[in-house]
């Protein structure tokens, strides 16, 4: 334990960090000039909103019906735009001509392009900056990991912080496509860094009925608990991992042992002020961004029109390009089907009785909803209470282990049953999964499996032949430098051999790579020119994809109850 402590405050020192960040920041900065999606102008519309407008209005605004980039995420993320455009900085920039007025006006999606270069660096400027809670988020999480006190957990840190900062996931999602997920992801793993610490520094070691515990431990599982809060206040993307912490901390903050007679053994009650500084904390953290709304002459209108916002079921179950889950395998069964019942020569009888269910009904985002609590519930329910009780009375229990990998299956199940789920959600798990793949070869194996598939989806998304050369490369050249440094960490010295990559995956790997000749060389050149076939390209990603992280979705379920749980206390 001392050695991986030491290990850990030296190869992720906070100056290396600070050093890290800085050199990053001017890698990102060159990719400034690169492509940018229309979410660039939904977050300078944001700021135009919080810059120009009363708090009243701002989950109404529509700029008169001209624009559909409406401000749809929590009061807390609305906040933070609103100090990025209502600041000092801002200000003098404005004053000085350096940043030309029209980059915070609202206007119409017609006429919404930036007149300056000086707007496009200002909105980049402010996720470079933001990333630097991703770094310390980074930063606590794998120090955190070092002390769940269980072999291989904690190992190699300043590779697996490397892992998380460099992910080419971010890079393309916030430095050219343009959004905030790095910072949001930040929060995410401070959360995570918090609970692990409550976990370890609360472990109560019984032994001859003697109950050692420490109250540091209680305060590191509040932090987490209001850092998760706070982060739902941000973006409600999150929501799926809500039953995890409410579920696991009831029955693990909200309950204290006590030390009986020898006879009685150990004896577990549950502490009704410990409920009530959790409710206090949370609540605050949660509803404190929401207290604004609601001091306006109309908060329950307000607060419908928040709620309308930010759960727009009108969008419909997918999005226009279908994220790589299980409604994308579900709607291309529904295409082939229809093909078949088109192409098939079948009797007049049963046509029509087939045509009755073909194409698939489109699931109602309540059988969607129901679907994803029994997607969560092996995780964010079950395990989660079990655990919780187990940690309390069993020796050597070790809930941090098990909680990082609830947190990866619970965003998994988010991202494979939620309702109008964007690609993008798949970065929810594998930016926590990156603090478990240097644990055994197991996780090793499904981390790569998952950034193999997760980040091979998001390349549609830089669709111009500008960013080819870029996207490519970068991704490959991460992979290759994931796996060798995961080949290196799991070498198997006994029987001298690569543990960590199988022929299996070698496969997936062959098969990524005709698709991805398919998607931009033979595609473009035999069909896009006569427009047959325009989104066959995406199709072949999502379904491919979709395969490959149903795959990853069910591993991660089996490392989660049997890798993590069971090996907890040996």
């Amino acid at each position: 334990a001392n050695k991986t402590n030491h290990e850990t405050m030296n190869g992720s020192s906070p100056k290396s960090v600070l050093l890290t960040f800085f050199l990053l920041s001017s890698i990102k900065w060159l990719l400034i000039p690169t492509y940018r999606s229309t979410d660039f102008d939904v977050h300078r519309n944001w700021l135009a909103i919080t810059h120009n407008l009363p708090i009243a209005e701002w989950y109404f605004d529509d700029v008169n019906g001209t624009t559909v980039h409406t401000l749809d995420y929590p009061p807390l993320f609305a906040f933070f735009e609103a100090a990025l455009s209502n600041n000092i900085l801002t200000t003098s920039l404005l004053d000085s001509g350096f940043l030309d007025e029209r980059c915070l006006e609202l206007l119409p999606d017609a006429n919404n392009e930036p007149t300056s270069d000086e707007c496009v660096r200002f909105q980049r400027a402010t996720v470079i900056g933001s990333d630097a809670i991703l770094f310390l988020g980074a930063y606590l999480s794998t120090q955190s990991m070092a002390m769940v006190g269980e072999e291989g957990c904690g190992r190699a840190p300043w590779f697996t912080f490397l892992l998380i900062v460099t992910n080419p996931g971010l890079i393309m999602l916030d430095h050219v496509h343009f959004q905030y997920n790095g910072m949001l992801l930040g929060m995410v793993l401070m959360s995570i860094a918090f609970m692990v610490r409550g976990a370890s520094s609360s472990q109560r070691i019984i032994n001859n009925h003697q109950i050692w515990m420490q109250n540091v431990g209680q305060r590191w599982e509040l932090l987490g608990a209001a850092t998760f809060a706070a982060l739902l206040a941000m973006k409600h993307l999150y929501l799926t991992l809500a039953p995890l912490y409410f579920f696991y901390l009831l029955r693990r903050h909200c309950f204290v042992v006590e030390k009986r007679n020898q006879n009685d053994g150990i004896a577990v009650r549950f502490s009704w002020r410990r409920l009530l500084v959790l409710a206090v904390v949370t609540l605050v953290c949660f509803l404190g961004p929401f207290v604004p709304f609601l001091m306006q002459s109309d908060p329950v209108g307000q607060m419908q029109q928040i709620m309308k916002r930010l759960f727009p079921f009108g969008r419909g179950l997918v999005h226009d390009y279908w994220a790589a889950n299980i409604w994308a395998l579900y709607l291309f069964m529904s295409k082939v089907a229809t093909f078949l019942l088109r192409k098939a020569p079948i009797p007049a009888g049963i046509r029509e009785l087939m045509e009755s269910v073909i194409p698939f009904p489109e699931p109602q985002p309540s059988l969607v909803a129901l679907c994803l609590l029994v997607g969560l519930w092996p995780g964010g329910i079950d395990m989660a209470w079990k655990v919780g009780r187990w940690s309390l009375v069993k020796p050597l229990c070790n809930p941090g282990k098990f909680f990082v990998h609830a947190v990866v299956f619970c965003s998994l199940s988010g991202f494979m049953l939620g309702y109008h789920v964007h690609e993008k959600a798949i970065m929810t798990a594998i930016i926590p999964m990156t603090l478990l793949a240097t644990n055994s070869r197991h996780t090793a194996r499904l981390y790569i499996r998952m950034c193999m598939f997760g980040l091979f989806g998001l390349l549609p998304l830089l669709f111009r032949p500008e960013e080819l050369l870029f996207k490519v490369v970068l991704y490959i050249a991460w992979m290759c430098g994931a796996i060798y440094g995961l080949e290196r960490i799991h070498y198997d010295r006994s029987g001298g051999r690569r543990t960590v990559l199988t022929k299996v995956d070698l496969f997936a790997f062959a098969t990524l790579a005709v698709v991805l000749v398919f998607m931009e060389v033979i595609h473009p050149i035999a069909f896009m020119p006569s427009g047959k076939l325009e989104f066959l390209p995406l199709m072949a990603t999502s379904v491919i994809c979709a395969i490959g992280l149903v795959w990853c979705w069910i591993e991660s379920c089996n490392l989660m109850i049997f890798g993590s749980v069971k090996t907890a206390w040996r």
